[in-house]
């Protein structure tokens, strides 16, 4: 149930971001053909190609740029491999789409691993591993290397890593020496790669990767998970008649968790050293959340977290020794600490730092030692992303909201010595800005659900304008989203957005259709256009709860210890503004419906408010006990701890009280939410002789359903109880 960087999964014809479900683009699409962008000189304008000077708009010749043209590697290297006299099938050189979230599934070729300087690569064909030079040619450097994944090459090209079976290995491409690193790996000890809980609330859904090479090349980093006594799920494929099984180690809440060390190989001779994770009592039961390097390789840099995830340290440790010295550690009393953004290295030996210890994310400085420097940025507003650091002016830019409006994006610009903070962008939309090389000019393009927008060339000291690169207007008699902030019962106001129904006359009556995920930080509402909303027979809703807003943590953390609680109420209090502001709006007509954390939220409130006349619930956690271990304790402790949280954040707990027509749809190899939440809810709904729901099973698919079917069976659902 991974919400990120983006955030959420995308279904094509049933329940997304609710953007989406409005029939609108998702944000931040490709920039418009005349747009301006700042040339590499950082000096210059670029529209279509012509560069201008910014203040004069005269065409000026393009600079030359002093860097080699980027070369593609892996046709190089395939034909590089054929006149070498070696097998070079054009899909094992080929960008791999290969993607699976089943841990140790080994992909139909190794792949082209490229050093950063494009300079060398590597690749395993046929069971021989090549290297490249680019000046050099292609040689084969080992025969009999088979069923390899997770292949990696040093900066320096003169080592690959990788995975085969259950070990690691590292092979010099000099001369083939092959190291063991570890080959004592077994169906429950994992090195150099990620167990599934790891994968998908950790690192990145589909990301199994587990080594980092040091930038100097002399040390590989890696982790072994240990997975003895974590409980096996078995995700089954109907659809054959000899049944496909999938043994899955997955830890529900409360359950043995995988054992997660942290481990750091020469690269000369393969010896490791473990980290030394000896200040960390047994009970905390650690998770090691990032591993990277400092620039110059001589501290692998990581991130250890306690099992529920409520506090976290930032850690340098020694390559050779093992020795650990702590550099920054992060708490809450109240709530969880997130998995937070690598340092970010200043070449005088200082880093920035994102933290959310105010209850808002922000940016800080520190040295080498862990001492704070200086505070970056500060408010109660919330900054998104680094876009640029400037270390030679001292500045850095970033994105962020603002203290009372949340769904869009701004820059802003802050020296890095704390003393000067400015917002260089103004108003509603999601500005996309940057500053040219001295910071004296902005370009800023912007949009919101409402306006395509336009871009303008602004001075940063005063805000003049310069000059308007392009400025567009809607469709006429586009159907537009509304958007209002609204207070909720306690006086805190909440983001909405509602799209009329077609050819509304104000006269009749109407059903109104909410969409939602209402994930923690996983905004439904954003403010940048998508284009006109979708016509329906129905009015569409959406709400930011607080804990998706996009405030900050102060407002995240308000789901804390209690998943759906505070998140119906400010649901309902969506319902309660849209149906008394609009005539037309059918109080007794009113729909819910959500996919994944969205299927459980509409699950728990036709379970647990007489608001909604009938719901579809994709893919929930009915149950959060059923739910793996690093999500759901992050958000709500163990069972163990907080037995009354998992009651009162329960659907099945509650099937007696269902209310309205429930539409159920569950993938039948979902190995995210397990298939068995639904059979729970389902089997508790039939003990309580409810007869008012439906359920639909999706075979062969998983935490995502794409089937034309779902499309119809949403239709005439709807339209059956709405």
């Amino acid at each position: 149930m991974r919400i990120t960087t983006h955030l959420l999964i995308i279904l094509l014809v049933l329940i997304a971001t609710v953007p989406e479900a409005m029939g609108q683009r998702r944000r931040g699409g490709a920039a418009p053909r005349d747009a301006a962008s700042w040339a590499s000189d950082g000096k210059h304008v670029i529209v279509k190609g012509t560069w201008y000077d910014p203040l004069t708009w005269k065409e000026v010749a393009p600079v030359a740029e002093d860097r080699d043209e980027s070369v593609d590697v892996p046709a190089a290297f395939r034909d590089a491999v054929e006149k070498a006299g070696g097998d070079a099938p054009r899909a094992a050189f080929a960008p791999s789409r290969f993607r699976s979230t089943i841990p140790r599934t080994n992909p139909p070729h190794a792949g082209v691993a490229v050093t950063p300087d494009q300079a060398h690569a590597a690749t395993i064909v046929s069971g021989e591993l090549w290297a490249w030079h680019k000046d050099k040619g292609a040689r084969r450097v080992r025969r009999g290397i088979d069923e390899v994944r997770r292949l990696e090459i040093s900066p320096d090209g003169a080592s690959v890593s990788f995975v085969s079976g259950f070990d690691l290995h590292v092979v010099k491409t000099r001369d083939g020496e092959a190291l063991a690193i570890a080959d004592d790996g077994s169906e429950d000890l994992f090195y150099g790669e990620l167990d599934w809980v790891y994968q998908e609330e950790v690192y990145g859904r589909g990301n199994f990767k587990a080594t980092w090479w040091s930038p100097d090349s002399r040390h590989l980093a890696y982790m072994r998970i240990d997975e003895q006594g974590v409980d096996t799920f078995s995700v089954v494929d109907h659809i054959p008649d000899a049944l496909g099984v999938e043994n899955i180690k997955y830890p529900k809440a409360g359950t043995t968790n995988p054992r997660a060390t942290l481990h750091i190989a020469r690269a000369s001779d393969g010896e490791s050293v473990a980290v030394d994770l000896s200040d960390y009592a047994a009970k905390s039961q650690i998770l090691i959340v990032r591993v990277g390097w400092t620039p110059e390789g001589d501290h692998c840099i990581f991130e250890v977290q306690d099992r529920e995830q409520t506090w976290l340290d930032l850690n340098a440790a020694d390559p050779e020794t093992g020795k650990v010295t702590k550099l920054i550690h992060e708490e809450c009393e109240d709530g969880w600490v997130n998995r937070l953004s690598p340092p970010r290295w200043l070449e005088d030996g200082t880093f920035i730092w994102e933290s959310e210890r105010t209850g808002y994310k922000h940016l800080y400085r520190y040295d080498r030692t862990g001492k704070l420097v200086s505070t970056i940025s500060y408010g109660p507003w919330t900054m998104g992303s680094v876009r640029r650091v400037d270390e030679e002016r001292g500045f850095v830019t970033f994105t962020g909201t603002t203290a009372d409006y949340c769904i869009g994006q701004n820059l802003y610009m802050a020296s890095l010595d704390g003393k000067k903070l400015r917002q260089l962008t103004k108003g509603d939309g999601t500005h996309s800005a940057s500053v040219n090389h001295d910071a004296s000019l902005v370009l800023d393009r912007r949009s919101s659900m409402t306006d395509p927008g336009d871009q303008v060339l602004r001075r940063v000291g005063d805000g003049e304008t310069i000059r308007v690169i392009y400025d567009r207007k809607p469709p006429s008699n586009a159907q537009l989203p509304v958007y209002q902030q609204i207070k909720a019962r306690d006086g805190e106001w909440l983001d909405v957005m509602y799209v009329p129904p077609a050819d509304m006359d104000p006269s009749k009556k109407y059903p109104v259709w909410l969409n939602t995920y209402s994930g923690p930080n996983a905004p439904s509402i954003r403010d940048g256009w998508r284009g006109p909303a979708r016509q329906t027979w129905y009015a569409q809703l959406a709400v930011n709860v607080r804990s998706a807003s996009g405030r900050g943590m102060k407002y995240t953390k308000t789901c804390y210890r209690q998943f759906g609680v505070q998140e119906l109420k400010d649901i309902e209090d969506a319902v309660d503004w849209m149906c008394r502001e609009h005539s037309w709006a059918d109080r007794s007509r009113v729909g819910i419906t959500g996919w994944s954390y969205g299927g459980f939220m509409t699950a728990y409130a036709m379970t647990h408010s007489e608001y909604f006349k009938c719901g579809i619930a994709g893919a929930g956690v009915y149950a959060w006990e059923l739910y793996d271990t690093i999500y759901t304790e992050r958000y709500m402790a163990t069972p163990q701890n907080n037995e009354d949280g998992y009651r009162v954040s329960s659907c099945v707990k509650a099937a007696g009280d269902l209310h309205g027509e429930l539409l159920i749809v569950h993938g039948t190899m979902d190995d995210n939410v397990h298939m068995q939440n639904a059979l729970q809810l389902i089997h508790a709904l039939q003990e309580a002789d409810k007869q008012n729901f439906e359920f639909m099973l999706y075979p062969k698919a998983r935490h995502g359903v794409r089937s034309p079917h779902l499309a119809e069976l949403r239709e005439r659902f709807m339209k059956e109880h709405l």
